[in-house]
């Protein structure tokens, strides 16, 4: 019964196609103009824009000046901000009006190439799903865009080999400076043909030999969040730690290490991750399978929630059976749920301080301060 109804369906959407949709797939093709309706497999679509394309025609600096009935030169220092005490301001407020009405957008490549500024700044960054990092990058922007600047953004994912192609791209692209956050430690021909020429770099939240640089003091605040976690009465601390070769992760490894020191206790095992959900899970897994830990310490809460993860996978309720701290306080860890234990890294802060370093050309590095956040991932041990 069920392949006679199938066999009946079949073939009147045979005889549909044949007398209503096949001749209309025939037709010849209508010519297209923003005004003519067309035709697809029988389905009229008509076009009712109210709004109309033109033909892309460029208003040239020559036309400008012949409106505001000026010289050319006058229209560039009007471009330039050069006006200030050379010009009449109805004569300014001419050349203004006269760009409003030929809406006249100059071209920035020859702005740059007769000014030798370029006014881009390169961000190249790790890991641009990170929030971390977004919110650094944003502060970048920010104060960039402050000053007349626009903002290039280059995500290494975590690879030397992108990082590298990177840098000769921003070269290539004619940036003034670069603001960095390497993924451990880069290549340094590279630094110096960028150096060489007059690309200025900033590094953020991380250090390179020779480069100036904005951080955050992590090692003491993973010295504090660690006397933190103690005071609370835990003992059998694990730790997850971020990239060996990167120097943030090499300072809050050693802050954690110097308080456990000083109680004359031993981290119960180290691992390191990548700063990322995915390894903070797949570590913190392999550490309560094959462990007794009261808590788990992470370089960064993207790990910390992984380890939240894992630990719920597992059975276990956090913080009652396990304590889990995390890093930076990125801006959605408060949504967590138990709120996060984690050390505040002003990330926003460290962008926008790049590009003061950058404006000022200050070759010395500058350490903001960090603070712990006391969540709800530790509570006192009974």
């Amino acid at each position: 019964m069920v392949c006679y109804v199938l066999w009946v369906l079949l073939a009147l959407f045979r005889c549909f196609w044949a007398f209503t949709l096949l001749p209309t797939y025939r037709q010849a093709p209508l010519p297209l103009t923003a005004s003519t309706p067309f035709r697809y497999i029988g389905i009229t679509f008509s076009e009712n824009n109210t709004l109309q394309m033109g033909i892309r025609r460029k208003v040239t600096i020559r036309e400008v000046a012949a409106r505001a009935g000026v010289s050319v030169s006058t229209v560039s220092r009007v471009l330039n901000g050069q006006d200030a005490h050379h010009m009449r301001p109805e004569t300014k407020a001419r050349v203004l009006r006269a760009i409003e009405e030929l809406e006249y957008i100059p071209v920035k490549a020859a702005r740059s190439l007769r000014r030798q500024r370029t006014q881009i700044i390169g961000v190249l960054l790790p890991d641009v799903s990170n929030p971390f990092f977004s919110l650094l990058a944003r502060g970048v922007e920010s104060a960039a865009f402050e000053r007349g600047y626009s903002i290039l953004i280059c995500d290494s994912n975590h690879s030397v080999e992108k990082e590298s192609r990177y840098l000769d791209i921003l070269l290539a692209e004619g940036v003034e400076g670069i603001v960095f956050i390497p993924v451990g430690q880069p290549d340094m021909n590279r630094i110096g043909r960028l150096l060489r020429k007059g690309v200025r770099i900033v590094v953020a939240d991380r250090r390179v030999e020779g480069l100036p640089a904005v951080e955050a003091d992590n090692r003491r605040g993973s010295r504090e969040l660690t006397e933190y976690v103690l005071s609370l009465g835990y003992r059998r601390i694990a730790y997850i730690a971020g990239p060996k070769e990167v120097s943030t992760s090499q300072d809050r490894l050693l802050g954690f290490q110097e308080a456990m020191e000083e109680a004359g206790l031993k981290p119960v095992v180290v691992q390191h991750g990548n700063f990322t959900y995915e390894s903070g899970y797949e570590l913190a897994k392999a550490i309560l399978e094959m462990e007794k830990v009261e808590a788990i310490m992470c370089g960064n809460d993207l790990m910390a929630i992984g380890a939240i993860r894992a630990a719920e996978d597992l059975g276990l309720r956090v913080p009652e059976d396990l304590g889990v701290t995390g890093f930076d306080h990125v801006p959605w860890s408060d949504l967590v749920r138990p709120k996060l234990t984690t050390v505040e890294i002003p990330a926003y802060n460290l962008g926008q301080a790049a590009i003061h370093q950058f404006m000022k050309g200050d070759n010395r590095n500058h350490l903001l301060a960090a603070r712990i956040i006391p969540g709800a991932t530790c509570a006192r041990r009974r």
